[in-house]
């Protein structure tokens, strides 16, 4: 929202775009906004540039809203004034990182990557029908808990053979070590050559352009980069 002046403006036109303005600020309606308009105040910036005892001096608002209407003023063109000065944070453009995998480790994440879509989803007794119980897996006790004793159509068991290839275990599809990174600090201590960042969910959004900036210059990968809105 810009605040303009009305000077170009004619007769009732001018007068309803004035108020319309007016009304944003805190505490003024329809009927203080034509008050304001009667006393000489267009916009939203001349009741910021005059004084508090002008505002308090106008018929039907007094001292208490006129100091509350000349603060909102006030903050609300501080406030555009700092939107205009703000720029977009410039993201540089990554190339695309990629490892170099031996014959054998492309085989062992090809061979996960078949296991894992034939693998079971592992949950804890009886979650499916009790809401107090979370949906991940809990190893099952009790001497009458029939998922225990692996009665056929219960939860499966969570047991060896379900297990990853050892060599490729806890590696990222494409190949790298994961390593969470929380500031532009930690990308220090990642090895460029077998290790990707994934930056944390806690870190904002400034923070995390910097991480992807100064991860852009190093040549590291960021397995979860900012997605680009066109």
């Amino acid at each position: 929202m810009g605040f303009t002046s009305w000077s170009s403006k004619d007769g009732e036109n001018m007068e309803e775009e004035a108020i319309k303005q007016l009304t944003t600020i805190d505490g003024v309606g329809k009927a203080k906004a034509k008050l304001l308009f009667d006393a000489g105040f267009q916009t939203i910036g001349s009741i910021k540039n005059a004084d508090e005892v002008e505002i308090n001096g106008i018929k039907g608002i007094g001292e208490k809203l006129g100091k509350k209407i000349k603060a909102s003023a006030d903050q609300m063109v501080v406030e555009e004034e700092t939107k205009e000065e703000e720029k977009p944070v410039e993201m540089i453009e990554a190339s695309p990182v990629v490892i170099t995998l031996d014959a054998e480790t492309k085989r062992l994440l090809n061979v996960r990557k078949k296991q894992k879509s034939k693998k079971p989803t592992f949950k804890q007794t009886d979650s499916h029908k009790k809401k107090k119980l979370a949906d991940y897996w809990r190893k099952p006790d009790g001497i009458h808990n029939k998922t225990r004793y692996a009665k056929h159509g219960k939860c499966p068991l969570v047991e060896a053979g379900y297990g990853s290839p050892a060599a490729v275990r806890g590696l990222h599809p494409s190949g790298f070590e994961e390593i969470l990174v929380n500031n532009v600090k930690d990308l220090g201590s990642v090895n460029i050559d077998k290790q990707a960042a994934r930056i944390a969910r806690t870190v904002g959004a400034k923070k995390r352009s910097d991480i992807e900036n100064k991860a852009a210059e190093l040549g590291l990968k960021i397995l979860n980069p900012t997605r680009k809105v066109e």
